[in-house]
């Protein structure tokens, strides 16, 4: 009998395959929770067409993700049962949600929702009748919809227009009893009913309390594209209401605020861009500490050819000390802050604002082995590559004061007027080196030195850092040096899908701009080798290799549970 998830897989699988057409703005929003933690949405509509200009159709593609093999016949059968007879309307878009829920008594509960739309309720309530994995559930009757509970933790649910599948997780956590005086451990049971009450809200809630009645998540589906996400911080609100101190004006700043995102497979890259959707109290905040842009001269000296990855981020620090302001919390702060001697804002003007992370040569290390004096073997690893932390030092004498109380705490050591890393950092790996201008933390004293020196050339393509001016925050990561270096002769689990990816990616290039009309802006780019046939296109002989090696890695755990490792492997491989 398939697994109580099995049947959920399958169905992602084959929506993400079949076309659809979706609705700009999707009727399926007030199904969806106002509290959502996030929502994916796929439009496979979109996919099918780029699939189809390179000849490859939904048969094409189901054959190479499931090569011959001994199951096979029986996958298919089961794929195209749910394709074909579910009663299942693929012409409208797939939604992947998940909401959460804490308590201080109650514990952690969180819902992951799968919904598609529905043709005919009639052809999918035969389907669940007659599958092997539900034929032996009852069918439940509400006034606004149908269910049937295939264990404690998943369901279906279902009316006229659309089907919700819901995989329900509940944690349990000690709880103190103010009038028992002692921490209490609630038992761990079977929580059916509260998923079932989860389900009611879906199908029962109001608009105003849904998403439909978010203008931000309507926004996303006025642009094209294959896959949109959105996330909300209101899923926070719940978590605030069982904290047991509560502070001022934290509700403000953490409700309706919302993060819209569109995924488009194009020629040559894989590019999403998002928005970032502030409410009054986050927004007036970012208005009156508007942040600079990055600092491109701290990689230009960086010594190495071989770049792997790039953070660089520029802040303004005072906006610190509006959050502590804002929130009505300053004095409380820095009365927690007086054992250290000194205030909140020294430790936010040390820095500057301006961050950056460089990472290179990075590549698997040789163990070699050495022969200690009581003639044990000791196994020493060779550094995985270099690193250059750097932060420009913002108010002098308040950084002074920070360092001098970490030197007194053991934390670094004081030459002169330079800090040097202490026993910690040094017992590490990490050679650090700091005085009244600049924080810099090196994988080791020779890659320091060189980047100080300000003689090297860093080796970034001008495109990239065209990109990267003018943005807040930027990230480049070098996917095919990485995985080339790290992985190279892997002969492994997988081997087939590492082998795939180093003739698929190239890089990836983030971005995030300063807040602007009342919002941030952000865009990544996952760029791939083959720069003129579509990304998606490209992909597909990725995921066939990820399919094989799920299947060699699922084979395998099956022998080794039938087969114990003592089994000669003659035995166990015949």
């Amino acid at each position: 009998m398939l697994s109580k998830f099995r049947l959920a897989i399958l169905i992602i699988i084959a929506v993400s395959i079949v076309s659809s057409c979706g609705n700009k703005q999707p009727k399926e929003a007030k199904y969806i929770p106002k509290d959502v933690s996030a929502v994916f949405v796929l439009d496979p509509k979109n996919m099918e067409d780029k699939l189809e200009k390179a000849g490859i159709s939904v048969d094409t593609l189901i054959n190479r993700m499931m090569k011959k093999d001994p199951t096979d016949t029986g996958l298919k059968k089961i794929f195209y049962s749910i394709k074909d007879s579910a009663g299942i309307n693929w012409s409208n878009q797939l939604f992947l949600f998940a909401t959460q829920k804490s308590g201080a008594k109650n514990g952690n509960a969180s819902a992951i929702n799968l919904m598609l739309s529905l043709k005919e309720k009639k052809s999918f309530e035969t389907f669940i009748k007659q599958h092997e994995s539900t034929s032996g559930k009852t069918i439940q009757k509400e006034k606004k919809y149908s269910y049937v509970v295939l264990s404690a933790e998943t369901m279906l649910a279902w009316n006229e227009e659309t089907v919700i599948g819901t995989m329900y997780n509940k944690h349990v956590k000690p709880y103190y009893d103010t009038v028992a005086m002692k921490f209490i451990v609630p038992e761990k049971g079977k929580y059916e009913a509260e998923m079932r009450a989860e389900v009611n809200t879906y199908f029962t809630q109001k608009e105003e309390a849904s998403l439909a009645s978010v203008d931000q998540f309507g926004k996303l589906f006025k642009d094209k594209a294959d896959g949109y996400t959105f996330s909300s911080t209101n899923s926070y609100l719940n978590v605030l209401s069982a904290m047991p101190l509560q502070l001022p004006k934290l509700e403000e700043l953490v409700k309706d605020n919302y993060l819209g995102a569109t995924l488009s497979f194009e020629e040559g890259k894989i590019v999403a861009t998002a928005t970032t959707y502030t409410n009054p109290f986050v927004s007036n905040l970012l208005n009156r500490y508007a942040g600079p842009t990055v600092n491109l001269s701290m990689i230009e000296h960086y010594p190495s050819e071989n770049i792997n990855m790039i953070l660089l981020a520029s802040f303004n620090p005072e906006i610190f000390a509006g959050v502590l302001k804002e929130l009505e919390v300053e004095g409380l702060v820095n009365s927690f802050m007086e054992k250290t001697g000194f205030s909140s804002k020294e430790l936010y003007q040390s820095l500057k604002g301006d961050i950056a992370v460089i990472v290179s040569d990075l590549s698997m290390p040789e163990k070699n082995s050495k022969v200690k004096n009581d003639s044990t073997i000791r196994g020493e690893h060779q550094p995985i590559g270099k690193m250059i932390f750097s932060a420009p030092v913002g108010n002098p004498t308040s950084f002074i004061k920070i360092m001098d109380k970490g030197v007194e705490l053991g934390y670094f050591n004081k030459q002169g007027n330079t800090y040097k890393a202490g026993k910690l950092m040094s017992f590490m790996g990490m050679y650090m080196q700091a005085d009244e201008k600049n924080l810099i933390i090196a994988s080791d004293s020779i890659t320091y030195t060189q980047y100080v020196s300000n003689k090297n050339r860093a080796m970034v393509s001008n495109e990239a850092l065209n990109l990267f001016k003018g943005k807040s925050t930027v990230a480049y990561f070098d996917i095919a040096n990485t995985i080339k270096n790290f992985l190279n002769n892997h002969e492994g689990d997988y081997k087939n899908s590492i082998g795939s990816a180093k003739q698929v990616f190239k890089d990836m290039i983030a971005s995030t701009e300063n807040y602007k009309d009342g919002a941030i802006n952000g865009k990544i780019e996952v760029r791939l080798k083959d720069e003129k046939q579509n990304s998606l296109v490209t992909l597909t002989g990725l995921f066939t290799d990820m399919a094989t090696d799920m299947r060699i890695a699922q084979r395998k755990e099956s022998e080794q549970t039938m087969f114990p490792s003592g089994v000669p492997a003659i035995i166990r491989t015949n």
